[in-house]
């Protein structure tokens, strides 16, 4: 397969297959029966935690988390094991957790963002973006002049003054991009908000890639506006990309989490 001929309904056909390889048994649009088919943990622990999803805004369970390319339960097989655990466990070189939340709503002022994942101890509160085939979508950054309610607005005095000009500098841009800057901005905005004055806040993007990723344009391209956009962002909040990738190498270190790690590789660490 070339760049060319890569898209979101190409990938998602791989992912399918390579979901029936693992003994799911989805149609053929990807879709399983319920949610609990699409998870790779202890049922009994969905139970503790199902109820962050219903509370959420994304109505993830009526249909999208049935998906075997759902993001919602890519983060949640992720992390199910890691919330039971999280006052065992270490996030990006943090620990001693406090809390642990799916969906997490963090108001801006102006909105109220979702965070897929968020972290929290007694010095840091952490908010995670997880993605999955998305990125493959392009948009501008200000579709539906999503990004101009949050500039210049006196609920927001609380953000630096250069605020104004990240967000600014992303309403102007006339190129779609793979990044969904917009999203991150909304959720950077309310992690500051959340954090102010009383703990650090950090931004976490997390994003699924191929192994062979290094074959195609479209996840260096990704790859480039992710870079674009932390040199934009770093100084107004601790910003950390980081693949999913990456993200299993260090996170089967920890001997809690290794077998775990090992079952995430086989459905989700594939070439394309």
């Amino acid at each position: 397969m070339n760049n060319k001929t890569l898209n979101n309904r190409i990938l998602k056909n791989i992912i399918i297959d390579k979901a029936k390889e693992c003994n799911l048994n989805c149609n053929d649009k990807g879709y399983l029966n319920c949610n609990t088919d699409n998870l790779m943990f202890d049922k009994g622990l969905w139970g503790k935690f199902q109820h962050e999803f219903v509370n959420g805004q994304g109505s993830e369970l009526k249909s999208k988390f049935n998906a075997v390319h759902s993001s919602a339960a890519l983060c949640v097989n992720n992390f199910a094991l890691f919330k039971e655990k999280f006052k065992e466990v270490s996030f990006c070189e943090y620990s001693d957790f406090t809390e642990a939340v799916f969906e997490k709503k963090l108001p801006t002022g102006i909105s109220t963002p979702n965070l897929d994942f968020y972290l929290e101890n007694k010095d840091f509160i952490i908010g995670i973006e997880s993605k999955f085939t998305e990125t493959l979508s392009k948009k501008l950054p200000n579709q539906n002049q999503n990004l101009e309610k949050y500039l210049n607005r006196s609920q927001l005095n609380y953000l630096d003054t250069s605020f104004n000009r990240l967000i600014n500098y992303y309403i102007k841009c006339t190129e779609k991009k793979h990044l969904d800057c917009a999203q991150l901005i909304k959720h950077a905005i309310g992690l500051i908000k959340a954090g102010k004055e009383k703990k650090k806040p950090v931004l976490v993007y997390l994003y699924w890639l191929p192994k062979n990723y290094n074959e195609f344009e479209v996840f260096k391209k990704h790859s480039e506006e992710v870079v674009e956009f932390t040199c934009k962002i770093k100084e107004l909040i601790d910003f950390v990309p980081m693949s999913y990738l990456d993200f299993w190498n260090t996170y089967q270190k920890q001997e809690i989490m290794r077998k775990a790690v090992e079952n995430l590789r086989k459905r989700y660490e594939f070439d394309i």
